[in-house]
């Protein structure tokens, strides 16, 4: 807890958080919910939500439900605000008790989705969920909320008091921001640029709670994803975690497992491991550890093996899936390429057999496109002339030398000097103003980012005729 943290109680935090949050959902809730367009229809409020829950819920839908029939389970959803998502969860699961801080966020969603007859909504207190029993939800699920909350002792607060009422055997999967640069560090943090819970703050949660840490994705971006499940036994009746000695099966780059060779930088420098050996109930990305020539790093991820690996297992291995834990890793940072031993460490001491892997060299740096914004309003929405037709555009893969000297927009076959480059510590990114040249056309384009040299992926652009404010 830092020094401001000190001086306010979690009561002001929450204070603070209800009065904002209840302006926000009276003044335009949609926008403050969903950055893409300042003024939206239902329609398309409630409709963006359809992906979002496609894409984290349905996509880890296995693991969520550990096998059973979503129909007969209870999941808790933290942040509803008007429902976005709430309305497409109610299709999926049995029950679905949505709360949130904003007593006003709240008041709409039940007035907006009352034809929802499994949906609940509950105003909360912002720092507990007193309202349910202990071992009452089969899932537990925040995303976009933490982000926002000014404290992290608030955060640590609701995943602490989220972990209780979710039963045994349950998963929880949430979103924090972890960015832990300098620059984030400084930025006052309140209701909206909320504070950073890091990896450390996630790993040393889970210790605490004794959970079972399956997995923690996006470390040290504003989109870290963390999936817990709370053990059937308490830690201290945990049994050997290993049947027999670990033994690596099979490795490859984490996309593709018959790709061998793992770039030690970039978007690319993970390795997965398939091990034999272990009882998966048992290890997890806190008990377990991966040496790389005698360096020690945690995994992301220690977990039953994804389907997408179901090829690669069936060319190069006989062993069946049930059989191997899957293991990711990010390749350290500063770690050179070439020739690197590997093996699996339990907390026991006990080691597999090293394997020998190829690491590639560290590789430039190339640009990616995260968003495109306008500057009229900030949505997503961009046109030919007007005050939409001025480009917001979010980077990652730039450093501190990115300027506007350096940096170059190419729109179809337009290349543009930014008006502005810098750093956005609240995203973690970089970010680049450009104008749109008044003899643009209107239609789909390809943008990209020049860094120096370096070309980002193209990200198709649909610019629409003209701004609705000069029509």
């Amino acid at each position: 807890m830092n020094s401001t943290e000190k001086r306010r109680t979690l009561q002001d935090f929450t204070h603070e958080m209800k009065r904002d949050w209840d302006d926000r959902a009276r003044q335009n809730a949609k926008w403050f919910i969903n950055t893409i367009k300042f003024a939206q229809s239902d329609e398309e409020f409630y409709g963006s939500g359809k992906p979002e829950v496609e894409r984290l819920i349905l996509s880890d839908m296995a693991l969520l439900t550990q096998g059973r029939d979503p129909k007969t389970l209870r999941i808790l959803e933290i942040g509803c605000g008007l429902g976005r998502m709430t309305c497409h969860l109610t299709g999926l699961f049995g029950e679905v008790h949505s709360t949130d801080v904003s007593g006003e966020m709240v008041r709409q969603a039940r007035e907006r989705l009352q034809q929802h007859a499994n949906a609940h909504f509950y105003e909360t207190s912002g720092v507990d969920f007193t309202e349910f029993p202990n071992d009452h939800f089969d899932i537990v699920f925040s995303v976009y909320v933490f982000q926002h909350v000014p404290s992290a002792e608030v955060i640590r607060s609701n995943i602490t008091d989220a972990y209780r009422v979710l039963k045994p055997g349950g998963v929880m999967k949430f979103q924090t921001n972890s960015i832990t640069a300098l620059a984030y560090e400084e930025v006052e943090k309140d209701t909206w640029a909320g504070a950073t819970y890091s990896e450390a703050d996630i790993r040393r949660t889970a210790r605490e709670l004794g959970a079972h840490l399956i997995s923690i994705f996006g470390a040290d971006t504003q989109y870290c994803w963390t999936t817990l499940r709370k053990r059937q036994l308490p830690t201290s009746s945990v049994a050997q975690a290993a049947i027999t000695r670990p033994q690596i099966e099979l490795y490859g780059r984490a996309d593709d497992l018959q790709i061998k060779q793992i770039p030690t930088s970039g978007d690319y420098a993970y390795l997965t491991l398939l091990v034999s050996g272990l009882v998966r109930e048992e290890v997890d990305a806190n008990n377990l550890t991966v040496e790389i020539n005698g360096r020690k790093a945690l995994p992301t991820y220690v977990g039953a093996v994804g389907e997408n690996f179901a090829t690669a297992l069936q060319v190069e291995s006989g062993t069946p899936p049930d059989h191997l834990t899957q293991i990711n890793l990010r390749i350290p940072s500063g770690e050179p390429g070439g020739k690197a031993n590997v093996r699996v460490r339990l907390s026991s001491d006990e080691a597999s057999p090293p394997v020998m892997i190829d690491l590639l060299e560290p590789q430039p740096v190339v640009p990616k496109i995260n968003l495109v914004r306008n500057e009229g309003d900030g949505g997503v929405d961009i046109y030919a002339r007007g005050p939409k037709s001025a480009l917001v555009i979010y980077v990652e893969g730039l450093d501190e030398s990115a300027d506007t000297g350096n940096v170059r927009v190419k729109v179809g076959q337009h290349i543009l000097k930014p008006r502005y480059v810098g750093f956005v510590p609240g995203n973690g990114v970089y970010q680049i103003n450009a104008q749109l040249p008044a003899d643009i056309a209107p239609g789909e384009v390809a943008l990209s980012v020049y860094f120096g040299n370096l070309e980002s992926p193209a990200k198709p652009l649909d610019i629409k005729w003209a701004d609705e404010f000069i029509r």
